[in-house]
């Protein structure tokens, strides 16, 4: 048996871990990858599917697909044994088989692959074996940071001894200067600042009790012989050295400083939120698959309401929603949101009216989606891709149209192009080859009524049709595509209008034609 790969997808198609064995072009996996979910169709009780070049052998597990690639000349039972061993050995490393937390143990799960499998062979090992070669423990390493650890406790030890030889030799010198005030106070202060080698500088006054400028002091001299120096090196110094050059603990005084200037960002982040009473956040992400023609194949939309309170003496609020014609949208609230007054009036308010909202704690009072259609009037912008290929030449016809009232930011489409580019014309935003991702990005900063259709042409050689695919696109709008807005906020107590900030945003949490 030869496997080209193992990978995790979603149930579209979207690779979470892929793991390749032998050499391959991520263009050619990729493909590979996203004709998965179209050659499962309708018809998904069997566990393998083959076309021209490769068998995909899968397994369904909850939201995801198990997936080896292999050749056609592999041996069938073998792949499916190979598979029921990974599939009980990434419950093992991701027990909730969601996107996020498979993304999160990406590495351990492509660790054990390599386990499991080496140059697309499997190796004779079994689950536990697995497991065993995957903690890795070490005495030798674990002896190594007990004795750093060890030497880092005596180091700070001798440094807390150090402070306090230090806090108690300065609270001595206090008490002998403040001895001698009783008998001349003037006498016995000179004379010990005298010995410090420093003298305080004078306050004058005038005679309405402002504060006159003082004639700077004169310098002295400095004494002779050794005294006490400000930045010798002392013995904490020394054996902080002598860590940092048998361990290699560099910048452990930074380290103390991080927290310092982590708080001074969050400082800066406090400014940027709002001061109102009550701040409302709209956000929508949408996900879009189109297919080469330009139609879509699939379009979802989830959005989210998210109430913020910053005054106890708002937290007794109920908000009025408007929203548009968007009857194919599914809405859902809160547990603790009065269901009756959404569903007659679109307001939100506590169930129990007597209860007000929590303080200071962000919450999500409504959620939304649009379940996956193909219906292109809700897509906000449609994205045409025409490559056409001449000899050694390829030419590519990218396009742009958006019939929706919002008003896009950010355009940004890229486009994979394996070979150097040349951009022959663009009719909106610029345009530029990237060699370093090896992709052609297309950026438009605004899509609005001024320009609600654009056009881009480039070319490249030696380079087949297929491999200006997939091509990703994203934006933002100050816009959703539901048309949620929030109206009016006042106090469920006495109907009294609130103050508040309500911000809207769309996003494309993932668009691709491919």
């Amino acid at each position: 048996m030869v496997v080209l790969s193992a990978c995790l997808t979603s149930k579209a198609g979207k690779p979470l871990v892929a793991r390749q064995f032998v050499e391959i072009s991520r263009i050619r996996i990729e493909g590979l990858l996203a004709a998965f979910p179209k050659l499962i169709g309708a018809v998904k009780q069997h566990t393998y599917v083959e076309t021209e070049s490769v068998r995909y052998v899968f397994q369904p597990m909850e939201n995801l697909y198990l997936l080896l690639v292999t050749n056609k000349s592999s041996n069938i039972m073998e792949d499916l044994e190979t598979l029921r061993l990974l599939a009980r050995l990434v419950p093992e490393f991701a027990p909730h088989l969601e996107e996020e937390y498979v993304r999160e143990q990406a590495f351990e799960i492509m660790l054990a692959f390599d386990e499991v499998l080496a140059m697309g062979h499997r190796e004779t090992i079994n689950l536990t074996q697995v497991k065993t070669a995957l903690e890795m423990e070490s005495h030798e390493e674990k002896l190594h940071n007990m004795i750093r650890q060890s030497k880092i406790n005596e180091a700070k030890e001798e440094a807390k001894k150090k402070a306090t030889a230090i806090d108690q030799t300065k609270a001595q010198r206090q008490k002998a200067g403040l001895g001698g005030m009783g008998s001349g106070m003037g006498s016995a202060m000179q004379g010990a600042f005298q010995d410090e080698g420093e003298r305080k500088p004078v306050r004058v006054f005038d005679s309405e009790g402002q504060p006159e400028a003082a004639p700077a002091p004169a310098r002295k001299a400095p004494p002779k012989g050794k005294g006490m120096q400000l930045g010798s090196k002392t013995k904490q110094t020394d054996v902080m050295k002598a860590l940092e050059a048998e361990d290699e603990l560099m910048g452990m005084a930074p380290v103390a400083a991080a927290p310092a200037a982590k708080g001074g960002a969050a400082e800066a982040r406090k400014v940027s939120v709002s001061n109102e009473a009550v701040v409302l956040k709209v956000e929508e992400k949408v996900c879009v698959r189109l297919n080469k023609d330009g139609g879509v194949e699939s379009l979802e939309v989830k959005g989210e309401l998210k109430m913020m309170i910053n005054d106890p003496e708002a937290s007794y609020v109920k908000v009025q929603v408007q929203h548009g014609k968007n009857a194919a949208f599914q809405f859902k609230t809160h547990p603790n949101i009065n269901r009756g007054m959404w569903a007659d009036d679109a307001v939100l308010c506590h169930r129990d009216q007597t209860k007000n909202f929590p303080v200071g704690t962000e919450l999500g009072v409504l959620k939304w989606r649009l379940p996956p259609s193909t219906n292109s009037a809700l897509l906000p912008i449609g994205i045409s891709c025409w490559p056409s290929v001449s000899g050694n030449n390829a030419t590519v016809n990218l396009e742009y149209e958006s019939a929706s009232s919002l008003d896009l930011a950010n355009l940004r489409v890229i486009v994979p192009c394996p070979a150097q580019a040349t951009v022959a014309d663009v009719s909106e935003g610029d345009a530029r080859y990237l060699a370093k991702s090896g992709t052609v990005e297309w950026r438009v900063e605004l899509v609005d009524d001024a320009n609600r259709s654009g056009n881009m042409e480039f070319s490249a050689d030696d380079v087949d049709a297929d491999a200006f695919f997939p091509i990703s696109v994203s934006f933002t709008a100050t816009g959703t595509l539901c048309g949620i807005q929030v109206s009016t906020v006042s106090d469920t107590r006495n109907d009294s209008p609130l103050q508040f900030a309500a911000s809207t945003m769309l996003e494309v949490e993932e668009y691709e034609i491919q």
